[in-house]
């Protein structure tokens, strides 16, 4: 009976196609299959040293590469690569707070158990920047009270007097009233 070959317990990641770096060749330098672990490694873990470390070569030498000229493509599929690290970094996060994590409870020095934390502060960072239209910073200006019978009248009149200043601060638009018999 013959062993079938254990497939990578690590997912692959996707692949990031860019044209390598046209370099002379040396055993130790940065080939083209050098170029793609390199590129691939660092989609996986989302940092610069440790994806040189995985490869065996120094970050001073991934920086000169990025740094050429003719390495374009190179350094598109480095962004992409960051930008795919990010994103995981991302979907960690929101599991994190809805799903909360996991912390033990000890009772004379013995585990016991465990609590489910769910970290608040996350929870309004990732509300506030993913859904910026009803989270965002803007809703903290709005400071009135549904008690208060002229509140709603205030925060719609502190926002028709945002939407009617400039940037500058100053008045864009002035208000004149109507005077009956004007046509224009």
């Amino acid at each position: 009976m013959t062993k079938r070959k254990q497939p990578d317990a690590r997912p692959k990641g996707p692949e990031f196609l860019f044209e390598p770096v046209a370099l002379r060749f040396r055993h130790d330098g940065w080939t083209a299959e050098r170029q793609a672990e390199f590129i691939q490694a660092l989609a996986e873990c989302g940092c610069v040293t440790e994806a040189c470390q995985r490869i065996g070569k120094s970050i001073h030498g991934a920086y000169g590469l990025r740094a050429r000229p003719e390495a374009w493509s190179f350094r598109a599929a480095w962004d992409a690569a960051l930008a795919h690290a990010i994103q995981r970094l991302s979907d960690a996060a929101f599991a994190r707070a809805l799903h909360g994590v996991s912390r033990p409870v000890y009772f004379q020095g013995e585990q016991i158990g465990e609590r489910r934390h769910y970290d608040e502060r996350l929870t309004t960072f990732l509300l506030r920047y993913r859904d910026p239209d009803r989270y965002g910073k803007w809703n903290d200006r709005m400071i009135y009270q549904a008690a208060e019978p002229e509140g709603a009248v205030q925060a719609l009149a502190e926002c028709l007097m945002r939407i009617l200043e400039g940037a500058d601060g100053s008045s864009k638009m002035e208000v004149e009233p109507e005077v009956e018999g004007d046509v224009p």
